[in-house]
């Protein structure tokens, strides 16, 4: 395994570790026998939840497992951009502000410059835009924004999409957003932001267009024995704190 192909995974690893730590602290604190109690009290002194029963432990538990969901798909989505940003910087010899500049003051996931990266790399990126996009890049490069998830539920997101869309259009980029899941784009939000400028590829298609534009197959980290490891370990010890905490042992009860 290369040198540079090593240090990747290590710091895929390192991520892991951060991330999954955040997950393990917001169990102890969502399912800790305090914020149980909190809950549990404010259903219960709520007009309309208790005429449905759902002042109950059941529903409790219900409420901390939609939260610490979305916090896992807001943290997976984090180490998706941090590793294509970690790539194309070294794909393409580009500092940390290069790959990932601000726009508007808005920090992009991943910049590709055609200015910033040299005649060979550009013939390269418009190659595999044309082959993905359908289209030619007329501009001075693309900037790429990376979810794992996709799923807005309020405006103030779309609206930070749109804008941040004009502003890469200001700054000569093309605007390129990547979302990796299959099962959670919704069509409506995509319709929104298309017409604010981005391109869009979901699932496959932007996985492929990843590995062709980054060198390597992210879906591909995820089987390496070290990484694979290091995932069942601390999900398991995940999974094992809830069963344990005060606030399931109330709903097993």
């Amino acid at each position: 395994m290369p040198a540079s192909d090593t240090d990747l995974e290590k710091a895929v690893i390192a991520e892991l570790r951060h991330h999954l730590a955040g997950w393990r602290k917001k169990i102890s604190s969502e399912f800790s026998e305090e914020n149980y109690r909190h809950e549990l009290a404010a259903l219960q002194s709520d007009p309309l939840y208790p005429k449905f029963n759902l002042d109950t432990a059941d529903y409790v538990n219900i409420r901390f497992m939609g939260r610490v969901s979305i916090s896992i798909g807001r943290r997976l989505g984090e180490i998706y951009d941090k590793i294509p940003r970690r790539l194309a910087m070294e794909k393409y010899s580009l500092t940390p502000k290069q790959v990932a500049p601000k726009v508007g003051g808005l920090k992009l996931d991943v910049g590709l410059r055609f200015s910033t990266i040299g005649e060979q790399h550009t013939k390269f990126v418009q190659s595999v835009c044309k082959k993905f996009l359908d289209e030619e890049i007329v501009t001075d490069g693309i900037g790429i924004e990376i979810r794992y998830n996709f799923n807005p539920n309020d405006s103030s997101r779309l609206r930070k999409d749109c804008d941040m869309a004009s502003k890469l259009i200001e700054a000569g980029l093309r605007p390129v957003y990547l979302i990796f899941s299959a099962i959670s784009p919704r069509d409506e939000a995509i319709s929104r932001l298309e017409r604010a400028g981005w391109k869009f590829l979901v699932g496959q298609s932007a996985l492929d267009f990843t590995t062709e534009l980054l060198g390597m197959d992210l879906a591909e980290i995820w089987d390496r024995p070290a990484i694979k490891k290091e995932i069942r370990k601390e999900i398991n010890t995940m999974m094992s704190e809830i069963k344990k905490s005060y606030s399931f042992q109330q709903f097993i009860k």
